[in-house]
C-alpha cells in the first residue's frame, strides 16, 4: 500500500507507533529533537531507503518530506529479506537502536533535572521567606549561602545541583549577582517549585 506524504509533512514523530516505510518516490529528512532544543540531523532518506529503523515499539525520531513523497509500508517479512541482503541496513538498525538508547537517557535525564530545579525552587523560595523577617532582602540569596551547603541540604550532587540552577536560570526565575542569587520572578520559581 503506498502513501503520499506532502512536502513540509510529518509521517513519523516521537511517540507515534513504529512503522517501517521505503521511500518509492521523493526524500524525507529524518532527524532527532533533544530536549534542550537542539535539532540532529540524522540523515536524508531517497528511494530505496528504509525509515523507521529501531527496537522500541515506539519512534523517537521525526521524518519529515523534503518534496512530494511516496512510501510503502515495510512488512517485517520484507524487511528480514532486506537485512538479509544488505549489510549497510545493518548498520543503520545498530546506529537507530543507539540514537533510542540515548534518547531515552536524555529524556531521563531532562526529567531529573526538572524535579531536581523543583526542588531547588522550593529550598530557594524557603530561604527568601526566611530573609525577610530577619532584615535582610527577600529576592537575594546572599552568596554565604554555598552551593556544598544547598547540595548536602537537597541530599543531590554539586553537578545535579548546578543543572537544576542551568534550568531556573533559562526559566528566568534566578539570576546571578556578584551578591548571591537573585529571586527575579517569584511567581516562576513558585510555578516550577509545584513540579515537584
Amino acid at each position: 500500500m503506498l502513501q503520499t506524504v506532502e512536502t513540509g509533512q510529518i509521517l513519523f514523530q516521537p511517540g507515534d507507533q513504529r512503522t517501517l516505510y521505503r521511500i518509492e518516490r521523493g526524500a524525507l529528512c529524518h532527524y532527532m529533537l533533544w530536549s534542550d532544543g537542539r535539532h540532529e540531523l540524522i540523515e536524508f532518506a531517497f528511494p530505496g531507503d528504509i525509515v523507521g529503523l529501531g527496537q522500541l515499539h515506539r519512534h523517537v525520531s521525526t521524518a519529515q518530506a523534503m518534496v512530494d513523497t511516496v512510501v510503502s509500508i515495510v512488512s517485517d517479512d520484507e524487511f528480514e529479506v532486506a537485512i538479509d541482503c544488505d549489510d549497510r541496513l545493518s548498520f543503520r538498525v545498530a546506529s537507530a537502536v543507539e540514537r533510542e538508547f540515548d534518547y531515552l537517557r536524555d529524556r531521563a535525564l531532562a526529567t531529573e533535572s526538572v524535579t531536581a530545579a523543583a526542588r531547588v525552587a522550593n529550598f530557594l523560595l524557603a530561604l527568601s521567606s526566611m530573609n525577610g523577617p530577619e532584615g535582610r532582602e527577600s529576592d537575594l540569596i546572599s552568596d554565604d549561602v554555598t552551593a556544598g551547603f544547598v547540595a548536602d541540604k537537597l541530599h543531590m550532587s554539586i553537578e545535579k545541583l548546578g543543572a537544576a540552577l542551568l534550568h531556573l536560570k533559562k526559566e528566568g526565575a534566578i539570576r546571578e549577582t556578584p551578591s548571591g542569587l537573585r529571586i527575579l520572578d517569584a511567581h516562576a520559581l513558585r510555578r516550577l517549585a509545584d513540579a515537584a
